[in-house]
């Protein structure tokens, strides 16, 4: 992962990406804005724009008054909350630091055999490192010959950083087909609106106990990156496993009571639904007034903006861009696509001045933002 970044200097983020150790690490986002001295917003993330729910960080502030206790050792309070919200059984359930940690975990613990991503141009890099770590072979996206090898096959719904939505139907023909486990990160599909339960591949997993799991990274849904937080939904047998292996004390007390908090905090929900899908459909339209394509495949109600500039330099020169107007965004070099750009969705406000930047430097007249336009109204956010 992140070789095309790597040999083409990736100058925007170089002091960002100095964070990583590029020989035993991938690249990730989320650094960019320590090193923006006139930071305005960070879109080079997908954590809800409205940042962590007030009602969470409260809980979060209270539970330091208790860190000179060890944290609940079944994080009970936590994962009652978190299965109510997901409407999941609880004993089935398992929370810990971040996504990261169950990723890990899949590939440790999956069964023998190669690892194959979803059927994407680019995905999240961080199952091939945790792939590569664990021994397995890395198989192609597109390469459906070896499918008796693979033993991890991983889809990412809605995937990252295209925002291509696969469908139950064909998810479940993927699931019937592998020969291992099959791995669905979910981190997004709470974003859907209120009836997401429907659309998420938990309604699957009763039917492939032994070959659907489940994996949240809760960090984007209620945008607490720096807390950690991430779950795994699975049948019986892999639950037992996954629990056996878990780093004990992996969730602290903090990210106990932010997680219970968070998860009863409906309104902000409700206010999630209802505004972001059309701020995204308005960053949309901006960027299509600079002449870029972005991905129409991606619903409104996906948290992030995919957009192809035509060239691998036109799209580095628009990262470099942003970060001199102090909204840094992804290029998505690392990824594999450097014609390309993933941008967080963010507020009109924040659109605006980044919107401003790129005009000032690719359009010859310099237009400034339409009039026309305007935030739009969704009522459930499943458009």
């Amino acid at each position: 992962g992140g070789t095309v970044e790597k040999k083409m200097g990736g100058a925007v983020d170089a002091k960002a990406s100095a964070v990583w150790d590029t020989e035993t690490q991938e690249v990730h986002g989320g650094q960019t804005w320590r090193v923006c001295k006139n930071f305005v917003e960070d879109f080079s993330v997908t954590t809800n724009a409205f940042g962590a729910p007030k009602p969470a960080m409260d809980a979060a502030y209270a539970a330091l008054g208790e860190i000179h206790h060890y944290p609940a050792a079944d994080c009970g309070d936590a994962i009652t909350a978190l299965a109510e919200y997901m409407q999941w059984p609880a004993e089935r359930l398992l929370i810990g630091n971040g996504a990261s940690e169950f990723i890990d975990l899949c590939m440790r613990a999956g069964p023998p055999g190669k690892f194959k991503p979803g059927p994407y141009i680019a995905a999240y890099m961080e199952y091939n490192r945790a792939a590569i770590a664990s021994g397995r072979e890395v198989v192609g996206a597109f390469d459906d010959s070896q499918e008796d090898e693979v033993g991890v096959t991983v889809i990412i719904h809605p995937n990252s950083p295209t925002g291509d939505v696969m469908t139950l139907e064909a998810l479940e023909q993927r699931v019937t087909k592998a020969k291992g486990i099959v791995v669905v990160d979910e981190s997004f599909i709470p974003f859907h609106g209120p009836n997401w339960r429907d659309h998420s591949a938990l309604t699957l997993v009763e039917k492939y106990p032994d070959t659907l799991i489940v994996l949240n990274s809760w960090t984007k849904l209620w945008s607490c990156p720096g807390l950690r937080l991430g779950s795994i939904a699975c049948g019986t047998r892999w639950y037992k496993t996954f629990k056996k292996l878990q780093t004990p004390w992996s969730c602290n007390t903090v990210a106990q009571a932010f997680c219970t908090a968070a998860a009863k905090d409906r309104a902000y929900m409700e206010q999630t639904w209802r505004v972001l899908p059309g701020w995204k459909d308005r960053q949309n339209e901006l960027l299509g007034k600079l002449g870029w394509i972005v991905n129409a495949d991606s619903p409104s109600w996906v948290p992030w903006v995919f957009v192809d500039c035509g060239d691998a330099d036109v799209a580095e020169k628009a990262a470099a861009s942003a970060m001199a107007a102090g909204c840094p965004v992804r290029w998505c070099a690392s990824f594999g696509a450097p014609r390309h750009l993933r941008l967080g969705v963010r507020s009109p406000e924040h659109q605006d001045v980044l919107y401003q930047a790129w005009a000032r430097q690719f359009l010859t007249d310099a237009a400034s933002v339409p009039a026309a336009v305007v935030v739009k109204s969704h009522t459930n956010g499943s458009s």
